[in-house]
């Protein structure tokens, strides 16, 4: 048996911890009796050692896929890796082979995708618990899936949109693209193709009163999958683009996304510049997660079913997404002529670091390749300035996409 954690000693006399997870003896602790349960759900918990009854912190949901369960997921994602530096809860709901005998979440099941109703109900109480019984910024909870986890995550944030602030879902699909086996199949085939409004109007319905913002959304597709069609993407983001009242043509679009070559980057947002909407699209991928094993801050995830090594610590870049984590910000000159020479771009320099500069096709820089500071002159199109700082140990972060425009 292992020491329980003392905010969980306080609030629930004779818990036990669940079970190890890694050999730095990150743990899971089981909440038996987390409120009303009608989708008849495990509820684990990750709080981090330091974090205090008093200090409000944010929560992550985390969502596993089928034939997984809370301890692998968690091991898969690295979530609780990123939980230990900057300091979440992190929520693992877990299925029963009583409810599903592949593990997964039924989000198929109608009963179990409507507000106040099944699995749903049960995830909404887990969350509503940790907001009662520890110190938690309600106004930073978010929830992430994988597959069935990803497609419940949706109907979390469809169900109860003044909850969550965002979601991040990997190879999920748009709420209600199945309320049966039936339309679950043809779903994961890629057959349930509906207009933007229909599918937002799915969401609306759930809470018809309503005029609060929607969660922003976070959508990351292998374009391999063969297991949940890459369709389900596209009318995802219909869905949420629908939602936010933003065009569902990008704002941007980045290829080779924090150095990664297989990762595109495609932002939705408002006319403020706000990103709604985000679309990873992953070449050679299928129904995997991301992952990028490794020690470094911007390294992590484990290998094995559903995950592959795409040179991109996918979790570290949901957090990112989510507002989490801050990256250093580029700056310099967002507009410039065509052809001008000497702009200068930077970041904040750091000792015993490279950084790695990328600027568009038809530019040059013509000094301070390495350093923080470069200066380059133009070429003739617009497009994006970026740069990775690589540390003496080589390790590498990618800081924001810096977008300058050439007129």
């Amino acid at each position: 048996m292992l020491v329980i954690r003392s905010w969980l000693c306080y609030f629930l006399p004779g818990l036990l911890v669940c079970c190890f997870l890694e050999s730095n003896a990150q743990t899971l602790v089981r909440v038996p009796d987390f409120g009303n349960n009608p989708g008849n759900l495990r509820m684990y918990v990750y709080e981090p050692a330091g974090l205090t009854k008093e200090k409000g912190s944010p929560v992550v949901v985390v969502l596993h896929g089928c034939l997984q369960n809370a301890k692998r997921v968690a091991n898969q994602t690295g979530w609780n890796k990123l939980a230990d530096r900057y300091g979440w809860r992190i929520i693992y709901p877990q299925q029963k082979i009583l409810n599903n005998p592949q593990k997964c979440f039924c989000w198929y099941n109608e009963n179990d995708i409507e507000k106040d109703k099944g699995e749903v109900y049960s995830i909404y109480k887990m969350v509503e618990f940790v907001k009662e019984n520890m110190a938690v910024d309600s106004e930073q909870i978010f929830v992430t899936g994988l597959s069935a986890g990803a497609a419940m995550s949706v109907a979390l944030m469809a169900t109860y949109p003044e909850t969550f602030n965002a979601g991040a879902v990997f190879a999920g699909g748009p709420y209600k693209v199945a309320t049966n086996l039936w339309t679950g199949m043809m779903a994961m085939y890629g057959w349930r193709i509906k207009k933007a409004e229909a599918w937002g109007n799915y969401v609306r319905e759930q809470n018809p009163l309503y005029n609060g913002n929607y969660p922003r959304m976070i959508i990351f597709h292998g374009k391999a999958d063969v297991i949940v069609n890459r369709r389900n993407a596209t009318e995802l983001v219909k869905q949420w683009t629908n939602l936010h009242r933003v065009k569902n043509e990008p704002t941007e679009i980045v290829s080779g996304f924090a150095g990664a070559r297989s990762i595109e980057r495609r932002t939705y947002c408002d006319s403020s510049g706000n990103e709604k909407v985000v679309y990873y699209k992953i070449k050679a991928m299928g129904h995997a997660l991301p992952v990028n094993p490794g020690k470094c801050e911007t390294k992590g995830g484990k290998m094995g079913a559903f995950s592959a090594d795409k040179n991109f610590f996918s979790t570290y870049y949901t957090a990112v997404d989510f507002g989490l984590i801050a990256l250093p910000s580029i700056s310099g000159l967002k507009n410039v002529s065509k052809q001008q020479a000497g702009v200068q771009y930077s970041v904040p320099a750091k000792e015993n670091t490279t950084f790695l500069w990328r600027v568009p096709k038809g530019c040059r820089i013509t000094t301070g390749q390495g350093t923080n500071t470069i200066t380059v002159t133009w070429g003739n199109e617009s497009g994006n300035v970026d740069v990775q700082e690589v540390q003496s140990e080589k390790c590498r972060k990618a800081y924001g996409s810096f977008k300058v425009t050439a007129d």
